[in-house]
């Protein structure tokens, strides 16, 4: 049961991370979004739940993806993958390849160690830039400009990631905590 609340907590906390940035900016898959906050999202509730959430965060993707994204602008499987799959592992392998480095105390003694949750937020972005830049490449009709499609989702996950974070912990970690979600 505990697994499904976390599943449902997960998919609504990127589902309206995804949402928000709706009214944000100007999103497509050549140029990113320069606060993309569900990366933040996806990264809090990995840490807090670990990967049990993983088909909550894929469904909240894959709905935002399909009805409002358009299909994912049109480019449909290709879209789902790009976003949903290698948008909802990478914070995943970002926390993996954290964890055998021996990086991964993103709490010490019940206190937040930020140094590490910034590193884990650069990597996640790292990895989900670059594979997104490799697979979108080969698919997807519109021309890439390489050096604006990468630093402008690397800029756009990392301030998002941090933004996310940071309001999470400030203010949704309390609240969860007094309702005993967490």
């Amino acid at each position: 049961m505990k697994i499904i609340q976390n599943n449902f907590l997960a998919l609504t906390l990127v589902l309206i991370s995804l949402i928000m940035i709706e009214g944000i900016g100007y999103m497509n898959f050549t140029y990113g979004n320069l606060l993309f906050l569900p990366v933040g999202a996806e990264i809090f509730v990995y840490l807090l739940f670990g990967s049990r959430v993983l088909p909550g965060v894929i469904i909240a993707n894959t709905i935002v993806g399909y009805f409002l994204w358009n299909n994912w602008f049109g480019n449909g499987l290709d879209g789902f993958i790009g976003h949903v799959i290698i948008g909802s592992l990478s914070p995943l392998l970002a926390i993996y390849i954290m964890k055998i480095a021996n990086l991964s105390d993103f709490f010490d003694a019940k206190l937040i160690n930020y140094k590490h949750i910034l590193f884990s937020i650069i990597l996640t972005a790292l990895i989900s830039t670059l594979a997104k830049f490799l697979f979108f490449w080969g698919v997807i009709r519109e021309p890439i400009e390489p050096l604006s499609f990468i630093a402008s989702y690397m800029v756009g996950d990392i301030i998002g990631g941090i933004v996310f974070i940071y309001f999470a912990i400030k203010i949704l970690t309390p609240v969860l905590i007094r309702n005993k979600l967490i």
